[in-house]
């Protein structure tokens, strides 16, 4: 193997495949388990949106502060996203 190649690959290797953050800088959506979901976010979810049924949600980041982002669906089928701060705070909806 040319020397050249092995010297790439050290460099790709040193670097790493990326941060887990995106091109935008956002970080990564992490699952988080329904049960796990604090009462007070689901409470301030549930109105904000009280037409949707909640089925998932994930740790995140909303603009640069940690959040909760439960995803719900109504009953003609849109799924809409609610973003929280862990303690209740609603952040956004989309």
């Amino acid at each position: 193997m040319p020397r050249w190649n092995v010297l790439l690959i050290l460099a790709v290797l040193a670097t790493g495949c990326g941060d887990g953050d995106d091109d935008d800088g956002a970080t990564a959506k992490v699952p988080l388990p329904m049960e796990q979901v604090p009462e007070a976010v689901l409470k301030t979810a549930r109105q904000a949106a009280p037409d949707l049924t909640f089925y998932a949600a994930f740790k995140d980041k909303f603009e640069g502060q940690d959040s909760i982002e439960l995803k719900g669906k109504t009953k003609n089928g849109k799924i809409r996203e609610i973003e929280v701060s862990p303690q209740g705070k609603l952040l956004g909806t989309e």
